[in-house]
């Protein structure tokens, strides 16, 4: 039996400590994984009230779908 797993979700707790002081805006990117790996890897961030940009989580995925994008939301 073959086992492949399709979406993967990691964050820091720094990250989640830092959430609390970020503006009320979260903003989704992704990049694409070439070669041995395949997919694409997305990452959430948000803004302090200094303007510096903290990551929220990433999320390696299928793809760049909504589906996708809203798996990183909800999780």
């Amino acid at each position: 039996m073959l086992y492949i797993f399709k979406r993967l979700f990691w964050t820091f707790k720094p990250c989640i400590d830092g959430f609390s002081f970020c503006k009320p805006i979260v903003q989704v990117d992704g990049t694409f994984l070439y070669d041995k790996y395949k997919g694409t890897l997305l990452v959430a961030v948000a803004q302090d009230g200094r303007n510096n940009i903290i990551p929220i989580a990433f999320a390696v995925v299928e793809g760049e779908t909504s589906n996708a994008c809203f798996f990183l939301l909800r999780t």
